[in-house]
């Protein structure tokens, strides 16, 4: 399996989440001190705006930071479950409009990665989570479960809509894969029309899929134009 990686955007993305992380920390810490030293009701307003700037840009941090440095990645954790296929399956992570993006001559694929913990229960209809104290501690820093059959949706229509702009959208069918990616995810699961799993369910779900071959002519022209893209 090749993998090809925007890097750039992965430094830019830790950056953003460090230099947030220390910037919100100051805020906090400023807030702090002028809350114990001056005892003015204007500067405990003052106070007051520094610990509510410093939560949100320290969330806005930490959520980075868990995005783009906690390992594994979105990226290592979907590279990992795909090991084993040889070099015609390419995973081509942040470099399209969609975030991943599996080629291979079985199909194409999006893979909508997910990075909650806990048990995801999907009764055929919503997704639910278990209440735990911790995710209540870091409910600003940690991103919603939200609707991911949804978001899979719009991320097929939105790959779709570019390969048309390329002129390749044409008897294209993209199917998705619901890949919940962090080791300390539970998935229990009903029938979904789309698949639910965690990368080491992944392989499977992709040759389950994959009923119809992408003829040699569009898998070339898909392929150079994804490379074309890392070149660019």
């Amino acid at each position: 399996m090749r993998l090809v990686v925007n890097e750039e955007k992965i430094t830019r993305g830790a950056r953003l989440g460090k230099i947030a992380t220390f910037v919100g920390l100051g805020f906090l810490v400023a807030g702090f001190i002028i809350s114990l030293t001056l005892r003015d009701l204007v500067f405990l307003w003052v106070s007051l705006g520094c610990l509510v700037i410093g939560m949100l840009i320290s969330s806005v941090g930490t959520m980075n930071m868990n995005r783009w440095v906690r390992e594994p990645r979105a990226d290592q954790a979907l590279a990992q479950g795909l090991k084993g296929f040889d070099d015609r399956y390419v995973l081509y992570s942040y470099v399209l409009p969609v975030p991943h993006v599996l080629l291979s001559p079985a199909g194409l694929f999006i893979l909508t990665a997910m990075g909650q913990d806990g048990t995801i229960r999907y009764d055929g209809e919503k997704f639910s989570r278990n209440f735990s104290l911790g995710r209540v501690l870091r409910f600003m820093a940690e991103e919603g479960l939200g609707r991911p059959v949804a978001e899979a949706e719009s991320q097929s229509q939105t790959l779709q809509k570019f390969l048309e702009e390329q002129e390749l959208g044409e008897d294209v069918e993209i199917q998705n894969v619901l890949v919940f990616y962090n080791p300390r995810a539970e998935l229990d699961v009903s029938e979904s029309q789309v698949p639910i799993v965690n990368p080491k369910g992944l392989k499977k779900a992709i040759r389950k899929q994959a009923d119809e071959k992408l003829p040699a002519r569009q898998y070339q022209a898909l392929r150079e134009l994804f490379d074309g893209r890392t070149e660019a």
